[in-house]
């Protein structure tokens, strides 16, 4: 595990790492803008992949025969569209990047907030194969400023990674880990998650209703499973 000064800086770090000019990366389309932005930074050439309502879709890509280094996606909740990939999906992602000896970037932000049914399992929990590189945060699930995330990656990376972490800005701040170390071993982060579960899945209730109420005539939109936006 390396703890990063949030998600953007994990991000960033995998994308100076894995990638560089003439690598061809894969994102979501629609996408996370900022994730975008930092592989296109290294030089390497975008490739969209349309979702549609089981996530990110495989197919769309092997009809192209496109060949990628890295395959940036938010499985849990799908930036900026909300729905959840299928286990299904899943699976075959993580079998595609095993043949292909691709690298995935899950970002996991929001999984926490679930509304509806138990959370899959996340791609780095069912990867046996080490091509995923899990991207957390709690900038989301507590609060904005709160700069801290971390990446979970196979273990003979670590060292890649820590000392590309150490390049960056040497260390996230001490004190905010400390704090954040203590808030989660007393229970507190348990405690607080699930408070702003009940609560987030009240305002969208409330969101959705309004909306279907006013404006109806004009604009379809249904409640998310997960997730702070619709």
């Amino acid at each position: 595990v390396i703890i990063t000064s949030g998600a953007q800086q994990a991000l960033d770090l995998a994308a100076r790492i894995f990638l560089s000019e003439k690598d061809t990366f894969l994102i979501e389309d629609p996408c996370y803008e900022e994730a975008r932005n930092s592989f296109l930074a290294t030089g390497a050439k975008g490739v969209p992949v349309a979702v549609d309502k089981e996530g990110f879709n495989l197919a769309n890509l092997k009809k192209t025969g496109e060949k990628a280094k890295l395959i940036y996606v938010t499985p849990s909740h799908q930036y900026p569209l909300g729905v959840t990939m299928t286990l299904a999906r899943r699976l075959e992602l993580i079998e595609w990047a095993r043949k292909q000896n691709a690298w995935v970037i899950e970002d996991d932000y929001n999984s926490e907030f679930r509304y509806a049914g138990r959370p899959l399992a996340s791609l780095q929990g069912l990867d046996s194969s080490g091509r995923v590189i899990y991207v957390g945060t709690f900038s989301k699930t507590i609060f904005p400023a709160l700069r801290i995330g971390c990446l979970v990656v196979p273990p003979e990376l670590v060292n890649v990674f820590a000392v590309a972490r150490a390049f960056n800005d040497a260390h996230s701040s001490v004190i905010n880990q400390a704090i954040l170390a203590e808030f989660i071993s007393e229970g507190h982060f348990v405690r607080h998650v699930r408070r702003m579960r009940r609560l987030y899945e009240e305002r969208q209730e409330i969101l959705v209703r309004e909306v279907q109420n006013k404006l109806g005539d004009f604009i379809e939109i249904e409640k998310s499973e997960a997730g702070m936006h619709l």
